[in-house]
C-alpha cells in the first residue's frame, strides 16, 4: 500500500522552492520536538517549581530507592541488586526483583547535579517526553510536523497518564507506556518482525514487569481478533511468539532470578490484606461492587468509561472501502485497547480465579492505563484520516464532550496539586527511620530483627558480647567489612540479612552463610583473636543462569538483525 501524500495537498513545486523545502522537515522536526519538550515542562511546571505532589506513600518509596540505587552506581555497581538502607540497614534485595530502568533515569539526573526530589520529578516527566516523541515522529509523522506536534501534545496531556504519574506516583508504570505502545504496534503488524518484538519486549520488561505482562495479554487477545489463526497466518503468529520468547530471554538477566527466586522474599506482601483484594479492583464493577466494594473509583468507572468511549468513536464511524495505513493502525490500536479493557473488567473474573499468578497484577483495573493511551492515539489517527467527516451528528457531539472532559480532568488534577499537594521531603527526612517494603523483606528474617536494630545493630551486639568491633569506613552498598577482636570464641551477629547472594569471608577465607534464627542476620563464628570479617555480594545461581540466557538470546537477535540487513542490501536479482 502506498504512503499517504503530505498533509495540505500535493503538486509540483518549482525546483528552487523544492530545494529550499528539503531543509524544512529537519528544521520543523527540531522545532516541534523543542515545542513538545516545552509543553511537557509546562505540564509539570507546578510540581517542578513548588516541589509539591499529592500525598502518596509511594513517593517516599521511590525517593529512597532512587537514593540507594544512585549510591550503588557511584560505587561502581553497574547493576545494583541490594537496597542497603532498608530495614534499619539490614538491607533487602529490592533491585533483584524490581525493574531498574526508572532509577537509572533518576540517577542520571542526580549525577547532573539535580537534588533528589527534583531528580525524581524529572524522572517522572521523562516518560511524557519519550511518549510524545514516539507519537510525534513515528505514529503521526506522515501528517506533517504541525499536526504531529498537536497529536503528541494531546496524547501526553491525557488525564489518565498524568493521574498515573502525579496522583499515584507510579513512575516505573508510566515509563513502561511508551514501550508498550511500540511493542503493541510491532506485534499487531500483519508480519511482525521477531527481532524487533524481542527488543521492545525486553525494554518493556526492564521498565515495568507487570506492564509487560499486561501488554502481552492484551496484545495476544488483540492478535486473535485481528488475525484469527488460520493456515495462511500460522507462520506469522509463530514469528510473533518467537519474538516474545526471545524478548523474555533478552531480559532474563533480570526476569529469570526475579521470577524464580520469590521464595527468598515475602511475596505475600503483594497480595495480602484487603487492600490487595483483586476481586474489588475490576474496571466497570457491577457484581463485584455489590459484594466487595471499590478499590479506586476514579479509575474503575470514569477513566474506564472514558477509554471505552474513545474506542467507540473510532469503531462506530463509517469504515472506508480501502482503509489507509493510518486507519488500519487506528483500528488495531482500538482493538487491543478493547482487549485490555475486557481483561481488566469482570469479564476476566474466571481468569483471575483459576490462574492465581494473575492475581499478582493486584488490581485488574491496571489494564485501563494502556487502554486509554492506545485509545487516545487511535483517536488522533482517526481524526487525521478524516474521522470527523465520517461521524454522524451524535458521534460528533459525543466527541466534543469527550474532548472537553479530557482537558478538564487534567486541569483538575493540576488544581488538586495546587490546593492539596504536599512539599516533597529532602534526603535528611526521607532517609531517616526504619523503612522498607514488606514484599522485599527477606524470607530468612527472624521475629527479633527489629529489636536487633533498636539495640544498635553491630555496635549493640559487640557491647553485649563485650568484644571490640570496628566497622570499615565508608559503608558499602553491596558489601560489609569490620575488624573484630575477641578474647574468646564467640558468635557475632552481623548487620545484614542472610540473603543467600552474600558470601561470608573471615580473614580472607570463605565461610558458610548461617542465619541467626532469632533475627535472620548473618552469624560469624569467631575464634579468640583479631579477625577481619566481610560480606561480599556474589549473587545467586539464578543470576548466572539469567545472564547466560540473555547472552544466548542477544546472539540470536544480532544474527537475525544481521541477516535482515544483508537481505535488504542484496540486489533484487541476486539469487545466491
Amino acid at each position: 500500500m502506498s504512503a499517504l501524500p503530505p498533509a495540505g495537498g500535493a503538486g509540483a513545486l518549482p525546483a528552487a522552492r523544492g530545494a529550499r523545502t528539503r531543509l524544512n522537515p529537519v528544521l520543523a522536526g527540531v522545532l516541534s520536538a523543542l515545542v513538545l519538550l516545552a509543553f511537557v515542562l509546562l505540564l509539570w511546571a507546578q510540581p517542578l517549581i513548588e516541589l509539591r505532589l499529592p500525598k502518596q506513600v509511594d513517593i517516599l518509596v521511590h525517593l529512597r530507592w532512587s537514593d540507594q540505587f544512585l549510591a550503588a552506581l557511584q560505587e561502581g555497581v553497574l547493576l545494583p541488586r541490594w537496597a542497603w538502607a532498608s530495614f534499619g540497614g539490614l538491607g533487602d534485595p529490592t533491585f533483584s526483583y524490581y525493574q531498574p530502568m526508572f532509577y537509572y533515569i533518576t540517577s542520571a539526573w542526580s549525577l547532573l547535579g539535580v537534588s533528589g526530589p527534583r531528580a525524581l520529578l524529572l524522572g517522572a516527566l521523562t516518560p511524557f517526553v519519550i511518549l510524545g516523541l514516539i507519537v510525534q515522529f513515528s505514529l503521526l509523522k506522515r501528517y506533517g510536523a504541525g499536526r504531529a506536534l498537536i497529536g503528541a501534545c494531546f496524547v501526553v496531556f491525557c488525564p489518565v497518564l498524568f493521574f498515573l504519574a502525579a496522583q499515584m506516583a507510579a513512575y516505573p508504570w508510566t515509563l513502561s507506556l511508551p514501550f508498550s505502545i511500540l511493542f503493541i504496534r510491532e506485534s499487531t503488524r500483519d508480519e511482525p518482525r521477531p527481532a524487533r518484538v524481542a527488543i521492545l519486549l525486553a525494554v518493556l520488561c526492564l521498565s515495568h514487569l507487570l506492564s509487560a505482562l499486561i501488554a502481552l495479554m492484551a496484545t495476544g487477545v488483540g492478535r486473535l481478533v485481528l488475525h484469527f489463526p488460520a493456515r495462511h497466518n500460522i507462520l506469522r503468529h509463530g514469528a510473533w511468539l518467537l519474538g516474545v520468547a526471545l524478548g523474555l530471554a533478552l531480559a532474563a538477566f533480570f526476569v529469570y532470578p526475579a521470577v524464580t527466586q520469590l521464595d527468598l522474599i515475602n511475596p505475600q506482601g503483594w497480595t495480602g490484606g484487603d487492600n490487595f483484594d483483586w476481586r474489588r479492583a475490576f474496571a466497570f464493577p457491577t457484581f463485584t461492587f455489590m459484594q466487595y466494594g471499590l478499590r479506586w473509583a476514579a479509575i474503575q468507572w470514569p477513566f474506564a468509561v472514558f477509554a471505552l468511549a474513545m474506542c467507540l468513536l473510532v469503531l462506530l464511524a463509517r469504515r472506508p472501502e480501502t482503509p489507509t495505513p493510518g486507519q488500519v493502525l487506528a483500528r488495531r490500536f482500538t482493538i487491543v485497547a478493547l482487549a485490555a479493557l475486557a481483561l481488566g473488567s469482570e469479564l476476566a473474573y474466571p481468569l483471575y480465579a483459576l490462574l492465581p499468578p494473575l492475581q499478582k497484577i493486584q488490581f485488574p483495573y491496571r489494564f485501563v492505563f494502556v487502554a486509554t493511551i492506545l485509545a487516545s492515539i487511535a483517536l488522533m489517527l482517526h481524526l487525521y484520516e478524516g474521522g470527523w467527516s465520517r461521524w454522524n451528528r451524535l458521534l460528533r457531539a459525543a466527541a466534543l464532550a469527550i474532548f472537553a472532559a479530557y482537558f478538564a480532568q487534567t486541569l483538575l488534577l493540576q488544581w488538586q496539586i495546587h490546593k492539596g499537594g504536599l512539599d516533597l521531603p529532602q534526603r535528611e527526612q526521607y532517609m531517616q527511620g526504619v523503612f522498607g517494603q514488606p514484599e522485599y523483606l527477606p524470607a530468612v528474617r527472624g521475629p527479633q530483627w527489629r529489636q536487633y536494630v533498636a539495640d544498635g545493630g553491630l555496635i549493640g551486639e559487640c557491647l553485649r558480647l563485650q568484644i571490640a568491633c570496628t566497622p570499615a569506613q565508608p559503608d558499602r552498598t553491596h558489601g560489609f567489612a569490620a575488624t573484630v577482636e575477641t578474647p574468646r570464641a564467640v558468635s557475632v551477629r552481623l548487620p545484614m540479612f542472610a540473603y543467600p547472594a552474600w558470601q561470608l569471608v573471615v580473614d580472607g577465607a570463605p565461610q558458610s552463610l548461617v542465619a541467626d534464627p532469632d533475627t535472620g542476620v548473618v552469624v560469624a563464628r569467631l575464634a579468640p583473636g583479631r579477625h577481619e570479617v566481610a560480606l561480599r555480594w556474589i549473587g545467586l545461581a539464578a543470576d548466572a543462569t539469567g545472564r547466560a540466557i540473555s547472552a544466548l538470546a542477544l546472539a540470536i537477535v544480532l544474527l537475525m538483525l544481521a541477516a535482515g540487513f544483508v537481505k535488504r542490501r542484496r540486489p533484487h536479482g541476486d539469487q545466491a
